[in-house]
């Protein structure tokens, strides 16, 4: 099987799943993506962190729920950079709050009651992860208010 060229190649392995990080010039644009490995290849396909947690040993749950929280505050420092600096409705905070909110969405999604991640971590990194969830949540509505991203005709609501 040829290497997908669409596919970014993750920057670390371990296991069957990587988390890739976008280089510093796309980091605006894209966001880190959990890659499941195929093969012996540098191809991979993207998956959630739910999907990781599913396919890899329970043993090592908390360390993914780790890993993608590191990743959401390295993109939350991010979007603190660009709420400073950009203006209300500059499209670099639209990706950069559309890719914020959809990866917190990720790890609040599997320390829900009763998913995976909800017993597999001990209370500090959930509190932990749990406040990183707030503030991305935050911050990512900091860069979508007031976008082209809006329709016209419900801006002034």
């Amino acid at each position: 099987m040829a290497e997908n060229p669409w596919v970014p190649t993750p920057k670390r392995s371990s296991s069957q799943h990587d988390l890739w990080f976008p280089e510093p010039s796309e980091a605006l644009t894209r966001a880190p993506t959990w890659l499941r490995r195929i093969g012996k290849t540098a191809d991979g396909q993207a998956v959630t962190l739910g999907m990781v947690l599913e396919e890899e040993p329970a043993s090592r749950r908390e360390d993914r729920i780790g890993d993608h929280r590191q990743a959401l505050e390295a993109m939350i420092e991010l979007s603190e950079v660009v709420l400073g600096s950009t203006p209300i409705g500059a499209p670099a905070r639209g990706s950069v709050g559309f890719n914020l909110l959809m990866f917190a969405g990720e790890l609040a999604s599997v320390l829900a009651f009763g998913e995976l991640g909800s017993t597999s971590i001990d209370l500090p990194l959930r509190r932990a992860c749990l406040e990183s969830i707030a503030v991305a949540t935050l911050n990512a509505a900091g860069c979508l208010v007031g976008g082209e991203w809006v329709r016209p005709q419900d801006a002034g609501r």
